[in-house]
């Protein structure tokens, strides 16, 4: 592991890493469109992923806005565009996967076990961390202690 794509709306992750994490090569993006062309250019051996993307531009969100509202929430594109903000780094990883960018995924979420095995069924190699921890990333990501 030498390459690290932190995938976040903010800059948190990013110098977390730069301080925790400096043996790892880092790249950072800030939307699915902005990873997409990292990885097409440079690659990656992992992602780091942000689940939550409410500081990031509307229009640099994936997601069927108007289809999750009408889905989900009767109309309400209020409460769907919350819901794809809380969900971006899901989304975002559903769209590397479409591409063919198969790098193992890590979420920096307490997801409830269910929640992640539902997401490693969907998206293969995905693991979660409840919070930035360097020694825990760094088992995850292989890179030694």
């Amino acid at each position: 592991m030498s390459r690290l794509l932190i995938i976040e709306d903010g800059d948190e992750y990013v110098a977390f890493a730069r301080v925790f994490l400096r043996e790892l090569e880092l790249e950072a993006a800030q939307s699915a469109a902005a990873a997409l062309a990292i990885l097409r250019a440079r690659g990656a051996d992992a992602l780091l992923i942000d689940l939550r993307f409410d500081r990031a531009p509307v229009d640099a969100l994936v997601g069927d806005r108007a289809a999750v509202a009408t889905r989900l929430f009767g109309g309400d594109a209020a409460r769907a565009l919350a819901y794809v903000q809380d969900e971006q780094g899901t989304l975002i990883l559903a769209e590397l996967r479409a591409a063919g960018f198969l790098q193992p995924a890590i979420f920096v979420h307490d997801f409830p076990p269910r929640r992640l095995a539902n997401l490693q069924k969907l998206y293969g190699a995905v693991a979660a961390v409840p919070s930035l921890e360097a020694g825990a990333l760094r088992r995850l990501l292989g890179a030694g202690a």
